[in-house]
C-alpha cells in the first residue's frame, strides 16, 4: 500500500494550520530523543546527524522530514502508545524514521534488514503493529501492510503537499519510545522502553568515556541493539553518527579518532582490518572472549575497550567492564559491575537473594533498563514473566547464571541455584 492510499484510506483530515516557524518542542529541554534533537536543529541546523555511504543528513533536514513523516503517521491513524515497525536500509532512514514515530507518539519497533521471513512474521504477530515506515529496499516484504516508504517519490510528493501536524511532538518522557525485540526463530518477546531510560543509560555512558563525545563510528546495518545505541548516544550529544563504510573505502578524517560502537560479533570480524584508530571501543551485547580482547590489545595498545553486558541481544546494559590492558581480561568470565542506574540481584530458583559466590539467575531493575516485557500480542506480562510475583514487581530477568564476587564484580557461572 502506497502512501497515497495509506492517507486516504483511513480517513484523514487534511485541512491544518501551519507551525508559526521552528518552534522548540512541548517537552521543555532534553526531556525525550525527539525533543533532545529538534533542539539541537534548533540550534545547529547545519550540524552532521548521520554520516554514511550515501552522504551526510544534517540535524535540521532530518527533523524538518521526521515533522512531516509524523504528521502523515498521525493523519493515517497512528494513536498515541501504537507500535510501529521501523525497517530500514541506511542510518540516515532509521533516524527520520524514528523521530517521525516518537514524534506522532508511536513507539518505534527497529527491525533490521536482511531478518529473514519468519522473523518478520513474529515480531509483527508480537507487536500488532498495523504501520511500517520502511525503505524502497525493504518495501516487498510488507505486501499486506500500511507503509510509508521513506525513499519512494510518492511518500517525497506527498509530504510536500501537506503542513506540519499541530498536535506534534506528542512524546512524553516516561512513555514508551522503543518496543526491541529479541530471541531467535518465531520465539520473540520484546521489551518497552522509554525516553528517560535512554537517557539515563546513554548519560552513564558518557560520564564514563571521560570526554565529551562527538563523533561515533558504528559497525553493521541500522536496527540492531548496537547500531540503535550507538546512533541515539551520538545525537543525545549532539554529534555525529558515522556508519563504516565498505572494506576498502577510506573513512573520512573527523572520524578516525571517534567512538567505535559494536557488538563483540561484529568487532570480532572488524579488528583485523579496521580502518581507523578509535579513541574508544565501546563492545555491547555478550561477554567479550580473551581471545578477542588480546587481538583488540595487538592492533591498538592504546586504545581502552569497555564492554556492556546485555543479555538477550537487548540495547541497554545490566552491567560494565572497562578493559584497559590485556591483563585486565585474564577471566573472561566477568562481566562487570552494575550499570549507572541499574539495580542488580543475584537469586535462587525461588527468587531469594544469594549471598557473594553462589551461583544464582542474574536479575536486575533500574531507571536505565526497559519497564515491561511483552511476550505475546495483548498480554504485557511483568518483567519478571512470573505476573504478581511478591516482592520482585519490575525485576527483569535475564537467564543467565551469574555469581559476584566478594569484590562485587560479577561473574559468569556454569549453573544458577536449582529451585527446591
Amino acid at each position: 500500500m502506497t502512501a497515497d492510499q495509506m492517507v486516504a484510506e483511513r480517513g484523514l483530515a487534511t485541512t491544518v494550520r501551519p507551525l508559526p516557524g521552528t518552534t522548540v518542542p512541548r517537552t521543555a529541554g532534553r526531556t525525550t530523543l525527539d525533543g533532545a534533537f529538534a533542539v539541537t536543529a534548533l540550534r545547529r541546523p547545519g550540524a552532521v546527524a548521520v554520516q554514511d555511504a550515501h552522504g551526510p543528513l544534517t540535524y535540521g533536514r532530518a527533523d524538518a522530514q521526521a515533522g512531516l513523516l509524523g504528521s502523515l503517521l498521525v493523519r493515517g491513524g497512528v494513536q498515541l502508545g501504537d507500535p510501529v515497525i521501523v525497517h530500514c536500509d541506511d542510518h540516515r532512514q532509521s533516524l527520520v524514521a524514528q523521530l517521525a514515530v516518537l514524534k506522532a507518539g508511536g513507539v518505534c519497533v527497529p527491525v533490521p534488514p536482511g531478518t529473514d521471513e519468519h522473523r518478520l512474521t513474529a515480531v509483527a504477530a508480537l507487536t500488532g503493529a498495523s504501520a511500517v515506515v520502511c525503505s524502497a529496499a525493504t518495501r516487498d516484504r510488507w505486501r499486506y501492510r500500511p507503509v510509508l516508504v521513506l525513499d519512494d517519490p510518492r511518500t517525497l510528493r506527498l509530504t510536500a503537499a501537506r503542513r506540519l501536524e499541530r498536535a506534534l511532538p506528542r512524546s512524553a518522557p516516561h512513555e514508551a519510545a522503543h518496543l526491541l525485540v529479541s530471541g531467535t526463530g518465531r520465539s520473540v518477546t520484546g521489551q518497552l522502553a522509554d525516553h528517560v531510560a535512554w537517557q539515563l543509560a546513554l548519560t552513564g555512558r558518557s560520564r564514563a568515556a571521560g570526554v565529551p563525545v562527538r563523533q561515533v563510528s558504528v559497525s553493521g546495518p541500522p536496527g540492531t541493539p548496537h547500531a540503535l545505541s550507538a546512533l541515539w548516544w551520538a545525537v543525545t550529544c549532539g554529534g555525529t553518527l558515522y556508519a563504516l563504510p565498505a572494506r576498502g573505502t577510506p573513512v573520512p578524517v573527523s572520524a578516525r579518532s571517534s567512538v567505535l560502537v559494536s557488538s563483540p560479533e561484529e568487532y570480532d570480524e572488524l579488528a583485523a582490518r579496521l580502518p581507523m584508530r578509535p579513541r574508544l571501543v565501546q563492545l555491547l551485547g555478550g561477554s567479550v572472549p580473551g581471545e578477542l580482547t588480546a587481538r583488540h590489545f595487538a592492533a591498538l595498545p592504546a586504545t581502552p575497550l569497555r564492554a556492556e553486558f546485555a543479555p538477550g541481544g537487548g540495547a541497554f546494559p545490566w552491567t560494565v567492564r572497562d578493559i584497559t590492558s590485556p591483563e585486565d581480561a585474564l577471566d573472561e568470565r566477568v562481566i562487570g559491575r552494575p550499570a549507572p542506574d541499574v539495580r542488580i540481584r543475584v537469586l535462587d530458583g525461588n527468587h531469594r537473594a544469594l549471598p557473594a559466590r553462589r551461583a544464582g539467575e542474574l536479575c536486575a531493575k533500574g531507571a536505565a533498563l526497559p519497564f515491561d516485557t511483552i511476550h505475546r500480542l495483548g498480554r504485557a506480562a511483568s518483567p519478571t514473566g512470573h505476573p504478581g510475583l511478591p516482592g520482585h514487581p519490575a525485576l527483569l530477568r535475564s537467564g543467565t547464571p551469574v555469581l559476584r564476587r566478594a569484590d562485587g564484580r560479577l561473574e559468569l557461572a556454569g549453573t544458577a541455584a536449582p529451585a527446591r
